[in-house]
């Protein structure tokens, strides 16, 4: 039983704690634990030692911005991890233009996973502090609340938990939620923004709560993949709109197709499509911005993977297999995380983990992209680049095969002889063709887009 089936064969609705319905705090939490028995990795962060002492070292990050928050209209809450080195800099791919467009604009960042910020100076913009902060007072006043958490028709939760054969302690992760609530009530005794900007807005729903009880406009830009499989922006009941942001900025016109009368996430109106910010900059780069990328050096061709947490294990069997079969072919493996070793996987002479550049910069020199379902099989089309996407379990297909569903620039494999089949007898579109393509997926203008937004729609309400 998946998180639909839960959704909408239960009374999810009635489950309340202090008059709200609680099901959209714990549905992201009861996914991870459904991801879990299937075989993924849990995406839940574990609170440990090494942890503790990664968000210690920076919980002086920028600190004296509190001090001054007040001054600040725009709140932008993000990630280290968004971070990416283009002209000499360290950008939010994502939220950058935020920051230009407004000095008032306080970043909100988040060390985890990245487990560090970059040093001011490596930064093009330095309003930031570090959201160890937000933790860690969220945290203390979650030290004086009640673990008593009394949950209206509770007996469905522990019925749902049951039949579906999982466990959570989900009054723990009410209590967290709470506290986080509290917290940025505390927050806005001090200061008001006239918006806040959330690239993830589901780790954060308490604080959405207390914003919008203030009527402070909530705004969630697109970072990744959002389709009719992506539980976050997928809600099956009305439970309101208190913990959803009021705006959902996205890449292209294909994302609202899913906000229709059966999603009650956002009002389709609400969902803006905008373009992407860092990728339109990394397009318009001189090619001699990236001297530094290996080049073919007797391979044939390069093929660029994008590797993604968790499913990235399933693909390095099938990898190394067709690697051995065709050395002429150079596979650039990107990580998420550059730091990662894998020194547990053995890889072939023509594979190669790629830590200097990131997955634009070698899609600049790609003749193919691969991988399961990353977003960067919609973002290597805007570099003229076709995607082989290994369907394993039809991950791949289930992602996109209804929205890339065009075999001149991409197409879905799951052996060994259908990838050499492709490889060697397969027409793809020229480059020009594909970049073509790709503007039915992803806005141009982003900056212009982006301005018309705040000024037009979210600051005039």
């Amino acid at each position: 039983m998946g998180l639909k089936e839960i959704e909408l064969c239960y009374d999810t609705q009635s489950i309340k704690l202090d008059g709200d319905c609680v099901w959209p705090i714990l549905r992201y939490k009861v996914n991870e634990e459904l991801r879990t028995k299937e075989g993924l990795t849990s995406r839940t962060v574990i609170i440990n030692k090494s942890l503790i002492i990664e968000l210690l070292v920076t919980l002086f990050y920028g600190l004296k911005e509190l001090l001054i928050i007040n001054r600040y209209k725009f709140w932008v809450f993000s990630n280290s991890d968004r971070r990416k080195k283009i002209h000499g800099k360290y950008v939010d791919r994502v939220m950058e233009p935020i920051v230009e467009h407004e000095l008032r604009t306080l970043v909100i960042e988040n060390p985890y996973p990245l487990g560090q910020h970059y040093k001011k100076e490596d930064l093009k913009n330095g309003n930031i502090i570090s959201q160890t902060v937000f933790f860690s007072c969220a945290k203390l006043i979650g030290l004086f609340l009640s673990r008593n958490v009394k949950v209206e028709n509770e007996e469905i939760l522990i019925k749902i938990f049951k039949e579906s054969g999982i466990s959570l302690d989900y009054k723990a992760v009410l209590k967290n939620h709470r506290a986080q609530y509290l917290f940025m009530k505390l927050m806005l005794k001090v200061a008001t923004p006239n918006v806040v900007f959330f690239v993830y807005s589901a780790s954060s729903i308490g604080y959405i709560k207390a914003l919008k009880e203030k009527k402070i406009p909530v705004v969630e830009l697109q970072h990744g993949v959002i389709n009719e499989l992506h539980y976050a922006y997928n809600v099956f009941k009305d439970f309101g709109n208190n913990f959803y942001p009021d705006y959902l900025l996205t890449y292209g016109v294909n994302e609202s197709k899913i906000f229709d009368a059966n999603n009650f996430f956002i009002k389709p109106s609400n969902v803006i499509p905008i373009g992407y910010y860092f990728l339109e900059e990394f397009i318009n780069s001189p090619v001699d911005d990236f001297k530094h990328l290996p080049d073919k050096n007797g391979f044939t061709k390069i093929i660029v993977l994008s590797l993604q947490d968790p499913f990235e294990k399933f693909m390095f069997k099938f990898l190394n297999d067709i690697a051995l079969r065709d050395k002429t072919i150079l596979f650039l493996l990107v990580p998420r995380d550059p730091k990662r070793s894998y020194q547990e996987f053995q890889f072939p002479d023509n594979v190669r983990v790629e830590r200097n550049s990131n997955v634009y910069e070698c899609l600049k020199i790609a003749d193919f992209h691969m991988t399961i379902n990353s977003t960067c099989a919609i973002e290597s089309l805007c570099f003229g680049v076709p995607n082989i996407l290994y369907d394993y379990k039809n991950w791949a297909s289930n992602y996109y095969g209804e929205v890339l569903d065009d075999s001149g620039h991409t197409v879905f494999v799951n052996s060994i002889s259908e990838f050499e089949h492709i490889i060697k007898n397969h027409h793809f579109y020229d480059k020009e063709r594909i970049v073509q393509k790709s503007r039915n997926f992803i806005e141009s203008n982003f900056v212009n887009n982006l301005n018309d937004v705040i000024e037009q729609r979210i600051l005039r309400k």
